[in-house]
């Protein structure tokens, strides 16, 4: 495992020296030369992983499918979704703007004299124990994630730019990339403060992304297979997640507000939001204004759902403005 690590480091380091250093010296920008650092590793990671969706989940997908896909046009643009967020094109978009964020927030923690709190304050034993903290970390990195999910489906305006993941009619391991980038922006700056407050070391969390994103891939697949009775209760699987994404009907308005664990269906379980029927649903969402989405490519998709964001934006300004005491104006 060091031999392994070791040349992991050097190719990062190489990589780093011979591409990155050079434009940044170009344009004077070697304040960023940690965090482009660390980019490199997340554009290594990003192939390792784009990797294992195309040679090895894509092989189960093929030799046990759930449901056909017969439109591989709709499934095309979920490629070049994973291609762009798993190779750090849209990654560094959203890296320049939320680094400042929480570059800015760390100075003023550090200002304030606030330590993070570290999960091993509580259990000293963790910090011998390396695989054990970083699965606490992980649970807690989860958990968060859980209600940040939850407020995806809450809010209006957030569900207008979430939408686009849900509007897929055919769900597959390509799907999990397929959301809009300012979707991405408000979920990578929640779950990065959070990981600055509690204290996540950078190559754990680093980890915890690669790791949970390769499950998230998973949880897509278009599989007829899953983990076992208890398995699927440790682990979100295809068959779990695959509910989350059902069409909603007229029995079942809101089928798709369950399932929202990232990784461990027990923030389903403890929160009332797991559902565990086995039944076959088609996936997608009623919705003919979403649903459009899957007749476009990817530039049309972003701008489209930027669209309905600021529309569904404006009634919760126009409602803000109102003075206490007076109706806002119909809609």
């Amino acid at each position: 495992m060091r031999d392994f690590i070791d040349v992991w480091v050097n190719i990062q380091a190489w990589l780093f020296e011979t591409l990155v250093s050079p434009v940044l010296f170009q344009f004077d920008l070697m304040e960023w030369y940690e965090p482009a650092f660390n980019a490199v590793e997340i554009v290594m990671l990003g192939v390792v992983q784009i990797a294992v969706i195309a040679l090895g989940m894509r092989f189960f997908e093929k030799r046990w499918p759930l449901e056909k896909t017969d439109n591989d046009d709709l499934v095309a643009v979920d490629r070049v979704y994973t291609v762009l967020n798993k190779l750090g094109v849209v990654p560094l978009l959203v890296f320049m703007v939320t680094y400042p964020i929480t570059n800015q927030i760390e100075y003023v923690m550090r200002a304030w004299g606030f330590m993070p709190f570290r999960v091993e304050q509580l259990v000293p034993w963790l910090h011998d124990n390396a695989l054990a903290s970083f699965l606490v970390y992980f649970a807690l990195y989860d958990f968060a994630a859980y209600w940040v999910h939850r407020a995806q489906h809450r809010f209006s305006w957030w569900w207008a730019l979430h939408s686009l993941h849900h509007s897929q009619r055919q769900v597959t391991v390509w799907s999990d990339d397929r959301n809009h980038i300012v979707d991405d922006l408000l979920v990578t700056l929640a779950l990065a403060i959070l990981a600055q407050f509690i204290g996540v070391q950078p190559e754990d969390y680093i980890l915890i992304l690669m790791v949970g994103r390769l499950i998230e891939s998973w949880s897509h697949a278009n599989v007829d297979m899953g983990f076992g009775r208890v398995g699927e209760r440790l682990i979100v699987g295809p068959c779990f997640h695959r509910l989350h994404h059902a069409l909603a009907s007229p029995n079942e308005r809101h089928i798709h507000d369950h399932n929202f664990a990232p990784v461990f269906p027990i923030w389903d379980m403890l929160f009332g939001t797991a559902v565990y029927d086995g039944k076959r649903r088609p996936t997608g969402v009623d919705d003919p204004v979403v649903d459009a989405d899957n007749g476009r490519g990817w530039l049309a998709q972003q701008v489209t759902v930027f669209g309905r964001f600021l529309r569904a934006l404006a009634p919760q300004v126009r409602r803000s403005s109102v003075q206490p005491g007076l109706r806002p104006p119909a809609e």
